[in-house]
């Protein structure tokens, strides 16, 4: 399907040129538009960012907060590019704010209707509400929706519905074949999808599709597909006479033009990302990030058998006020000044363009959203005492003595609600912004408590992981950096806590696990691998959980983003699972915290020492001048271990300034001088 030139010398191509009339007629190209969009999750409004627009030339690098995306904006973007030989496609999926909490997509829906998607592949997260309002939602939809390689079977009310493998659509006279699909063990293991679903190999369906639209004599072949930007290039590379794939899952900004990373923004490719291949030839990759942020445009330019030669395109974002700029480290509104030069900026930028909102959409989603707004002054249930959120807890050893952040632990537990594939959850204290107070519990409250905008996200790692992660969070929160926000708390884990551990001893022990199906707890099995839900933030092991970033850097796949917005579990623990009913204090079998303790290095009095910890002397008249620096020390642990105190790591720290640039970074073998 593509440059038939490869491999050819350049005395073939003339004479192929000069004798075949197909190739004569190779002048009369065809132009086809692909407008896309994926992963909206239900994010419907514009969202407030941060842009790097470097409008001042006095400053560098300076950033405007401004509003970006949305689907009122996304879609007049959609109606300024449309033609007569153009094609708007949308992968997937629904699922991560308040308006699909609580309209479960029907929000959505309508305004897709508004958008009117030529094609629509669903992604896992369609699945969240089980087969039955998938089937509901189907039902709503007045635009194709693809079912690719998903297969109901009969006992599934979404058998005669979800049953479009592919589409043809006719552009310009032309026929242009669109093929879904979707990733299969993601949508089994992240969604409520029944057994009454089945699947088809995500690759063997896409080569078993192609080969059926080209025995219709279908030369140009579009994949949409909600498989991940790695597996579409595995797709790419495995299959034959794919023109294009417009990507989904994985949230991908693709972008070649090099401005979007000068805005600050997350690329990760090329756009469009080209792969050769299984005839060597090429296959184009697109995506277009996610939550409705961007709208990609490719423009693609087919020769008279198909073979496209010429793919050129880019995301586009638009953008609007008010306009904010920062001023002595507070934001403020842009005065007319400021102003004008943000709009020069924009117009100048070549992915960039200032929105407009399109009335038909801001119709459809007003009453939703002045739903939503009194809603967060609905009562959703109320506390039966107030639950502190307390960071680090004190030590105690009778459960009735417990303390802590019963906060975290509750919405630790409202993270496995809603993920029934989960084994458990863990959550940092200061990822907790204040206590239930005992009474009502607004909606307001939830967002209150959880204001960050952070998301839900799974990762699969070993029990052994499990541990290294609460006690890397544990010293983290002790540590010379004092982040006392890092103290870890989970459902349906639980553990006794040794502070200020010696490097030697694990700040956590008698780790157990309770097993969701049967209730029971048992210990933790270090070789098995365990599904753990928490936050984006501390899955990126910002805030000392650096073992769940060193599990990703072992295999990426481990983690699973389910790009619900992070307050969500906890209004769903409310509104669905408590029934608007009273919330109670965890109790002393679900408690997280089973004791603490401080742990006490020094010998008692009376006994002797047989052994000194890493890095010190073991004779009594040596004086420690040196310590050689061991895997997990902190300045401050060593200042405890040297100097039988903690605090003094500043005084180490000063003594060494010519190595130790930053007291946050220091490493195994560093020779460092004590007091």
């Amino acid at each position: 399907m593509k440059r038939r030139w490869i491999g050819l010398g350049v005395a073939a191509i003339m004479v192929s040129s000069l004798s075949s009339p197909a190739v004569a007629l190779a002048s009369e190209s065809f132009d086809l538009t692909i407008m896309h969009l994926n992963d909206h999750h239900s994010h419907l409004e514009s969202q407030t960012y941060d842009l790097r627009l470097d409008y001042d030339d006095a400053q560098d690098d300076e950033k405007v907060r401004l509003e970006l995306g949305g689907m009122s904006y996304i879609s007049s973007l959609i109606n300024e590019y449309k033609n007569d030989g153009s094609l708007y496609l949308q992968s997937g999926e629904v699922n991560g704010t308040l308006y699909f909490s609580l309209y479960k997509g029907e929000t959505d829906i309508k305004v897709l209707n508004a958008l009117q998607p030529d094609a629509y592949m669903v992604g896992n997260h369609e699945f969240d509400e089980g087969d039955q309002r998938l089937a509901d939602l189907y039902d709503m939809a007045t635009f194709p929706v693809l079912s690719g390689n998903i297969k109901p079977t009969k006992k599934s009310p979404l058998f005669g519905k979800l049953n479009k493998p592919y589409m043809i659509k006719e552009v310009n006279g032309e026929k242009v074949a669109i093929i879904g699909v979707v990733k299969i063990e993601k949508t089994k293991e992240s969604s409520l999808v029944s057994d009454d679903v089945d699947f088809i190999n995500e690759i063997e369906f896409v080569k078993s599709a192609v080969e059926e639209v080209k025995e219709q004599g279908i030369n140009k072949i579009l994949i949409l597909s909600h498989l991940g930007y790695d597996f579409d290039q595995v797709l790419a590379a495995e299959t034959s006479d794919i023109d294009l794939i417009i990507g989904g899952d994985t949230h991908n900004l693709l972008d070649s033009s090099g401005a979007m990373q000068d805005l600050g923004l997350p690329v990760t490719g090329e756009y469009p990302t080209v792969v050769t291949n299984a005839d060597g030839k090429d296959t184009y990759i697109v995506q277009a990030w996610e939550y409705a942020k961007v709208l990609g445009k490719i423009d693609l330019t087919f020769d008279e058998q198909g073979d496209v030669i010429n793919a050129a395109g880019k995301p586009i974002a638009p953008v609007n006020g008010p306009y904010q700029i920062n001023v002595d480290g507070k934001w403020v509104d842009a005065d007319e000044t400021a102003l004008a030069k943000i709009k020069d900026a924009i117009a100048k930028s070549p992915v960039l363009v200032e929105g407009t909102t399109n009335p038909v959409v801001e119709e459809i989603i007003e009453p939703y959203r002045e739903a939503v707004e009194a809603e967060m002054a609905t009562v959703i249930g109320t506390v039966k005492e107030t639950l502190t959120n307390d960071r680090i807890p004190k030590p105690f050893t009778a459960m009735k003595d417990a303390n802590g952040s019963f906060a975290a632990q509750v919405v630790a537990d409202s993270f496995l609600y809603g993920l029934p594939q989960a084994d458990l959850a863990i959550q940092n204290a200061g990822g907790v912004r204040s206590t239930f107070l005992q009474g009502n519990f607004t909606m307001a409250d939830a967002y209150t408590m959880l204001p960050f905008s952070n998301t839900v996200t799974t990762l699969k790692i070993t029990g052994e992981e499990v541990v290294n992660v609460l006690d890397d969070a544990i010293r983290y929160s002790q540590g010379i950096t004092q982040s006392t926000g890092a103290f870890p708390y989970a459902s349906h884990l639980r553990y006794d806590v040794y502070l200020n551990a010696s490097d030697n001893v694990k700040s956590v022990y008698n780790v157990e696990v309770k097993d969701r199906k049967t209730g029971k707890w048992s210990p933790i099995d270090k070789d098995k691998s365990y599904v753990v839900v928490t936050n984006s933030f501390t899955a990126l092991g910002k805030d000392g959980y650096v073992t769940f970033e060193k599990a990703i850097e072992r295999d990426p796949n481990v983690k699973e983003e389910t790009h619900i917005e992070y307050a969500v579990p906890l209004v769903e623990l409310f509104t669905k699972y408590l029934n608007g009913g009273e919330l109670v204090k965890p109790n002393a079998d679900s408690y997280s915290i089973k004791s603490v303790k401080e742990w006490q290095s020094e010998p008692s009095e009376g006994s002797e020492s047989t052994e000194a910890p890493d890095g010190e002397s073991t004779d009594p008249a040596e004086e420690v001048k040196t310590y050689t620096v061991a895997k997990g020390d902190t300045l401050y642990s060593i200042a405890k271990k040297t100097l039988k105190d903690g605090k003094r790591w500043k005084q180490i720290y000063e003594l060494n300034k010519t190595t130790i640039k930053n007291p946050n970074f220091i490493y195994p073998g560093q020779v460092i001088v004590l007091p």
